[in-house]
């Protein structure tokens, strides 16, 4: 998954000041990927939302370049909710938030008038909703979205594997981080990974009158995974991969095609 499409991807972190400078002039938009280091179960790694929203975000932006721009990736999330087993790493929603308005007043004080938030980790949307709205009504800037493209993946490998595959760190991150990173994947890991049924019975029920029930993942699952991960591969992963981006992408040409002043 490393190959891009040409042109590569504009990577701001890569640039010179000058470099910087001159590609402003040109730069519509700025996706500014967020992911999170938390615990994915015994078979993937603590990086993987990171893995996925880089990859989606930068194979995006390389069909988009010059107009949009890469910001480097957040890396760390609101991830209380795995604090039961090891190597998680959170940020509470107001030192995100912070980082993501921090972000966005440099970039927009340099000309940039469209942001894109694309989040891979569920326990940041919250958090990043309200930082887009806060960049709307405290600073002013035109276009703020805030995208779960954890979403975008999830569609996909519900057509590629199959709708069992869906979870943390079920069969459609796996395939995903195989294509990616597989040298990360316990592949002998990989396992049907199973919710504690009463909680997921009441979960769906107050999911799906629009509310949300916040619990630990150790309460969740035994081995901090959801989802059947038994069947996934790379294969998979790297077409799951690129339906997400081709979704993500026609996203981001509305966004820039919208006109400012509706807004």
């Amino acid at each position: 998954m490393s190959d891009f499409p040409t042109p590569q991807p504009l990577l701001l972190e890569n640039l010179t000041s000058p470099q910087a400078g001159e590609a402003l002039q040109k730069i519509e938009m700025v996706i500014i990927p967020v992911g999170a280091l938390e615990q994915h179960g015994p078979a993937l790694p603590v990086s993987t939302d990171n893995l996925t929203a880089t990859v989606m975000a930068q194979m995006t932006g390389a069909l988009l370049a010059p107009k949009v721009a890469i910001a480097p990736t957040i890396p760390w999330g609101v991830s209380w909710h795995h604090f039961g087993r090891p190597g998680t790493i959170s940020l509470k929603p107001e030192t995100l938030i912070s980082i993501v308005i921090d972000q966005i007043d440099s970039l927009y004080r340099q000309g940039v008038k469209r942001f894109m938030l694309m989040n891979t980790h569920g326990g940041n949307n919250a958090a990043l909703a309200l930082a887009a709205e806060r960049a709307k009504r405290d600073l002013g800037v035109p276009l703020v979205v805030s995208l779960f493209g954890y979403t975008l993946l999830a569609n996909a490998a519900r057509e590629v594997i199959g709708p069992e595959s869906i979870g943390h760190a079920g069969g459609d991150e796996a395939a995903a981080v195989l294509a990616i990173r597989p040298d990360l994947v316990t592949t002998s890991e990989l396992k049907n990974a199973v919710m504690q049924p009463d909680l997921q019975r009441v979960q769906t029920i107050v999911t799906a009158a629009g509310g949300s029930l916040p619990v630990a993942m150790h309460k969740r699952s035994a081995s901090g995974a959801t989802g059947d991960a038994s069947k996934a591969s790379a294969e998979q992963g790297s077409e799951i991969i690129g339906q997400a981006v081709s979704a993500l992408t026609a996203i981001c040409q509305e966004l820039l095609e919208l006109d400012l002043a509706l807004l």
